[in-house]
């Protein structure tokens, strides 16, 4: 039995499933409500590349950002990262950039690829495996709905095997006691 089929564990699995359905919605809705207030922003597309760093400037006008000139294949590009990313760069490391899905004046449009950045810029990549658990939570349900319940054992005792024991030789009674002793009469009326 799956521990999917658990009414415990299924009722906990699709709450927090759903509330992390609820928070990638909630955080779509404000970066898209973000986006239609700013006169500057524009969309472009997704993009995941390896790049050569060239150098690593600074951009005197932003707090938040530098310059990084890139080489990516035959042509040269220069990146706007954040301050911490770009600092951790040399010049010749060869690192891994995710393109932001929109620029604007004020973020960086491009970032070092880790797990977590990925999520952040994108967590409408969450809802995949929120969607393949709900669908497993859902079968499961329907196998623990369908399954009949498991059959009721009950153990039948006789007392015949008990009364047995009772006159076995050498052996105790069941209630504890000895067993009787045969009486001198009874042998010789046998004979």
């Amino acid at each position: 039995m799956s521990p999917l089929a658990r009414p415990a564990v299924r009722w906990s699995t699709l709450i927090a499933l759903w509330a992390l359905v609820g928070a990638v919605l909630w955080i779509v809705l404000v970066q898209s409500f973000l986006l239609a207030l700013n006169p500057f922003c524009h969309l472009q597309r997704p993009s995941i590349a390896r790049v050569q760093v060239k150098s690593v400037d600074r951009d005197p006008d932003s707090q938040i950002t530098d310059f990084v000139s890139v080489r990516q294949g035959d042509s040269d590009r220069v990146l706007r990262l954040l301050k911490a990313e770009a600092a951790e760069l040399h010049e010749y490391d060869e690192v891994w950039i995710l393109g932001a899905w929109y620029a604007d004046g004020l973020r960086p449009t491009e970032y070092r690829v880790s797990l977590q950045r990925v999520l952040l810029e994108y967590p409408v990549l969450l809802l995949l495996p929120a969607a393949w658990l709900l669908w497993r939570v859902r079968k499961a349900r329907q196998v623990a709905e369908a399954a009949p319940p498991p059959p009721v054992r009950r153990t039948f005792t006789d007392d015949f095997h008990m009364k047995a024991q009772r006159f076995a030789k050498g052996t105790e009674a069941p209630d504890g006691s000895a067993p009787p002793e045969p009486s001198p009469t009874s042998d010789k009326n046998s004979n």
